[in-house]
């Protein structure tokens, strides 16, 4: 029995050395199996909200001047009076046409204050005034400033920059407001109004 276990030992061994030794290098790679179905499409993202309706009619600016911009020009009088001096920087603009009518602007501190101003200081007559035209093409913004209302020292520019602001809209929207009795002079009130009707 001895002799059977260990002719079986014997046996088993000489084949798993025989079936290591006969395997052969790695064959090469087969090929690749077919493809997958394609999975299902995701679902379609929400569409954003529309914007509000702009104001075809309606343009706006705002421009930054520096105080060497400004430059001092012949200030033409009314009537018959002689001319004076002025500082003035023009602002070019496609929108100021002759169907247009503009509002402007200056800011003083964190507020717009409507064109023309003009401040009188009580003690001794001192004197600023900043005011705008305009005319097909172009804004033109103008600065002056006397320190004494008699033999005060004249200026033609500011001392900061200035910050303006304004709004060209068609003749008839600018009638409509003031039929409304909507303060032209006040900004927000002007914006208000423009973004509430829509021509």
């Amino acid at each position: 029995m001895n002799k059977f276990y260990r002719v079986l030992s014997a046996v088993s061994l000489t084949l798993s050395i025989a079936l290591w030794s006969c395997r052969g290098d790695q064959g090469p790679q087969g090929p690749a199996g077919a493809q997958g179905p394609t999975g299902a499409a995701g679902t379609n993202g929400t569409n954003g909200t529309n914007g509000t309706n702009g104001n075809a009619n309606v343009k706006g600016a705002e421009v930054i001047v520096k105080v060497a911009d400004w430059k001092t020009v012949d200030a033409a009088s009314i009537g018959t009076g002689a001319t004076g001096k002025t500082g003035a920087y023009t602002a070019t603009d496609a929108n100021v046409k002759a169907t247009m009518f503009v509002f402007a602007f200056v800011k003083v501190g964190t507020q717009f204050v409507a064109l023309p101003r003009v401040i009188i200081k009580e003690t001794d007559g001192a004197t600023e005034q900043v005011n705008f035209a305009y005319e097909t093409g172009k804004v033109t913004f103008y600065y002056s400033s006397q320190t004494a209302a008699i033999g005060g020292i004249k200026a033609y520019a500011p001392q900061t920059d200035l910050t303006f602001s304004y709004v060209t809209v068609e003749k008839t929207v600018g009638q409509a407001m003031q039929n409304e009795g909507v303060n032209l002079r006040s900004r927000d009130a002007v914006m208000t109004y423009l973004q509430e009707h829509k021509y």
